[in-house]
């Protein structure tokens, strides 16, 4: 399965800014401790991150809210 990360900015920007070949939910974990944390060691990753979400009605996607920025993860289709 291949997850697609977007953000969406303050000013209503929406950016496409990784693609995974993993679960939703794992890949917003993994582009959160990538970016967010500069981890690159995926051993050390844990399984669920304070403040990830599974939108209302849709099932396999997920969104982190970083401030200023909406991060989302949805399967690609």
């Amino acid at each position: 399965m291949t997850s697609i990360i977007y953000s969406l900015h303050e000013n209503g920007k929406i950016k496409e800014e990784a693609r995974y070949t993993t679960s939703p939910k794992r890949a917003l974990i993994c582009y959160i401790m990538q970016y967010k944390h500069n981890n690159w060691n995926t051993w050390t990753y844990p399984e669920d991150i304070d403040g990830i979400e599974e939108y209302t009605g849709a099932k396999n996607h997920y969104r982190y809210d970083d401030g200023n920025i909406i991060f989302s993860a949805f399967p690609n289709r």
